[in-house]
């Protein structure tokens, strides 16, 4: 009987993979399509190595492009699919050799990964992947992955969309997934167009069911493809991601520890989407974004930038036309976008400078906002990598300007002078003995006149590093009624008018009562349309009801871990339960020092449900804990004391005897288990929705640690 299922399950993947209904299968062009092409084996006209290119790559090309051609020939010529796997690893061989090579090896390698798409290799890799049996079509969505430099990548979105995204709707094939995900990774970087195309087809549906699986080259793919459709898919597929909710599926990527490279994109794909101010809310309900800056605080660069080294995928770091996208994230007013833009700078400056190409930071225009962050960030994080990257390119370090400008003396005055570049009108910014109340306050017409700047286009240049300045400084001294924040709260922007507000004494509590009018003569907001946003936030602030927090707007359910093994269940609860609309609190370290244990009581007591996270020797460390002293102990016995509706989940976990635990705890032994299945995600979560829901995990009818009676799973396990 068993072997008849096996059977019957082999012919059901068979059947999927190879003959997908006409209805499922997107359209394929015809020179794709049709298999006996390239028996004749013609090769496109052969162009010589450029005599423009560099010696020493002309050499290494020189010695690779027979041997790539020879195989390109082989694998047009094969007989067989043992003979096409062959030829397809020995070009595999080739340009991963190439992209491995120090200093040369991202000019070489495109040059390969040009030749192979001139020779025809291209669309044949295309075609096995639409004709082919599963071993070579995942060897050559292997080769393509590596080869889908831009010109590839044209290509592909020209005649081989269709077939990239027909594999994508076999999600459950690991060897393909590995491959399809990769290749879904680069594409998502071609267009906007592209990635539109990519997410009304299916493209980006496949790469959010894949974030909840375990394995990590796919979760890399994932991350990846996720940062470059925010990157570079623009604002209105930025709207789709959301709509999809890839702000909630990025949180399991951030949240996992097994993998930096994987948190490290995610953080990025999550930041970029905050930038966009449309759906800035959304991300930040996700609570994915909380979860950044205590990562990349945690990083060494440098020593990230030698693991990057050490890895054949990112040994030749981001081209220049990657590192350009990153400056729009360092200018943001969103911390985290600068701390995650500065971090993959310093990685990348590290990289760049044992390549000698540290002059790209200059030519994309990021020395000059690095020297920025440091001069205002108020993070040290941030401020810290910034200046890691100016020494690591050879770029004089700022110092940081004290954020308290209303209390500047003349000599503070002076030194801002100098380190925006305009050290020639200090002596008139001294003889005029200008503090910084007075520059806050500067007119055109004194800084004209009084002053001495006669060139209109220098005044604008001042003008421009002093809007910076007022929207970075703390008015604290002076601003009792938070009137900076509250303004920055409309835009980050209209904190520059805080100190024209406070030295007219205007505060938040009297701001509703001010005319436009008050605004533009008194308060100097010569943009109309500020001042119509300002007055319009102070009234809605002046009408909105007040909410009262109680104690029983608690969450709908705590989730208790092991950090060492149970991070990745946890956090893939924790989105699963929030998209069928529970509120879920999980740690995510963010709670203050000295307060921890006082925060983490009370927000299991907040919560209505308490689920365990039961993962491999979750509950080792509790064995040898009589004081109650660690952590998941302290959560369970707050629990059972409470009487909180607990619900354990267990995954790959072994039920300890009762006698080797602490009596303050036993009792949650009696609960039923809900063994985690990840091939049936969905149908587990229904289960324990329904535990959650009023049915008492106590009651032995409702279920047990035997889980899901389900047939067996047909995807990866």
């Amino acid at each position: 009987m068993s072997m008849v299922l096996t059977l019957l399950v082999s012919v059901h993947r068979l059947c999927r993979l190879f003959a997908m209904s006409g209805a499922e299968r997107l359209a394929v062009p015809e020179c794709v399509s049709q298999a006996g092409c390239w028996a004749a084996g013609g090769s496109r006209e052969r162009r010589e190595v450029s005599p423009g290119v560099n010696s020493d790559v002309r050499a290494a090309l020189e010695r690779i492009l027979p041997a790539l051609r020879r195989s390109i020939a082989r694998a047009k010529q094969a007989a067989g699919p043992a003979e096409m796997g062959k030829a397809i690893a020995e070009i595999f061989q080739l340009v991963e050799e190439a992209w491995g090579m120090p200093t040369l090896g991202r000019d070489v390698a495109k040059a390969l990964c040009d030749a192979i798409r001139l020779e025809g290799g291209l669309d044949l890799l295309l075609n096995l992947l639409y004709t082919a049996e599963l071993e070579t079509k995942c060897q050559a969505g292997r080769l393509l992955e590596q080869i889908l430099v831009a010109e590839n990548r044209d290509r592909i979105a020209r005649i081989g969309l269709g077939v990239i995204l027909n594999l994508a709707k076999e999600r459950d094939v690991l060897q393909l997934a590995q491959s399809v995900s990769g290749i879904l990774e680069h594409m998502f970087k071609h267009t906007e167009e592209t990635c539109s195309q990519l997410i009304s087809d299916g493209g980006l549906d496949a790469i959010l069911y894949w974030c909840r699986w375990t394995d990590p080259v796919v979760l890399r793919h994932c991350a990846m493809a996720l940062a470059n459709c925010a990157m570079y898919g623009g604002q209105g597929n930025q709207r789709l991601m959301i709509k999809k909710k890839a702000a909630e599926w990025l949180f399991p990527l951030v949240f996992s520890r097994d993998d930096e490279f994987i948190r490290l994109h995610a953080c990025l794909a999550i930041t970029v989407l905050a930038t966009n101010k449309e759906i800035e809310k959304e991300v930040e309900r996700s609570g994915t974004l909380a979860l950044v800056e205590p990562f990349i605080a945690s990083l060494d660069p440098e020593q990230f930038a030698c693991d990057m080294l050490g890895s054949s995928d990112n040994s030749q770091g981001r081209t220049a036309e990657d590192l350009q996208r990153l400056v729009p994230l360092l200018d943001s007013s969103r911390l985290e976008a600068q701390c995650i833009a500065a971090f993959y700078l310093c990685t990348e400056a590290a990289i760049k400078a044992r390549q000698k190409k540290t002059k790209v930071f200059s030519e994309i225009g990021a020395t000059q906002s690095l020297k920025r962050v440091v001069c205002y960030s108020t993070s040290s994080t941030t401020s810290s990598l910034a200046k890691k990257v100016l020494r690591l390119i050879g770029e004089e370090v700022p110092r940081r300007i004290l954020p308290t400008v209303p209390n500047w003396k003349p000599c503070e005055v002076q030194t801002w002078l100098q380190q925006i570049g305009f050290t020639k009108f200090c002596p008139n910014f001294l003889e005029h003995q200008v503090d910084g109340d007075i520059l806050l306050r500067l007119t055109e017409e004194e800084l004209q006149e009084d002053l001495g700047m006669g060139s209109s286009i220098t005044r604008k240049r001042f003008f421009r590093e002093l809007t910076e300045l007022k929207t970075f400084a703390n008015y604290s001294t002076c601003d009792r009624s938070n009137l900076s924040d509250w303004l920055g709260g409309i835009d980050p922007m209209f904190r520059q008018y805080t100190y024209n507000l406070l030295t007219c004494g205007i505060n938040r509590n009297f701001l509703h009562r001010v005319t436009e009018q008050q605004l533009q003569e008194d308060c100097h907001i010569s943009t109309g349309f500020h001042r119509i946003r300002i007055l319009s936030a102070a009234r809605e602030t002046l009408h909105s009801p007040i909410t009262l927090q109680t104690a029983s707007n608690g969450t709908d359910v705590f989730i208790s871990y092991r950090r060492s093994s149970g991070s990745q269940l946890a956090s893939l609860l924790k989105v699963h339960l929030q998209l069928h609309g529970f509120s879920v609190f999980i740690d995510v370290e963010k709670l203050e020092a000295g307060k921890f244990e006082d925060k983490l009581i009370q927000s299991v007591l907040n919560a209505r449900n308490f689920v365990l996270v039961l993962s491999p020797h979750a509950l080792d460390k509790c064995m040898a804990d009589p004081e109650c002293k660690d952590w998941v102990h302290k959560e369970i016995v707050t629990a059972l004391n409470s009487g909180k509706n607990i619900v354990p989940v267990t995954d790959h976990f072994e039920w300890p005897d009762p006698e080797t635990l602490p009596k303050d705890m036993r009792a949650v032994l009696k609960f039923n288990g809900i063994k985690w299945s990840h091939e049936y995600q969905e149908a587990t979560i229904d289960k324990i929705i329904r535990f959650l829901q009023g049915r008492s995990s106590r009651d032995s009818s409702a279920g047990s640690d035997n889980g899901l009676d389900c047939s067996p799973p047909i995807g990866p396990t």
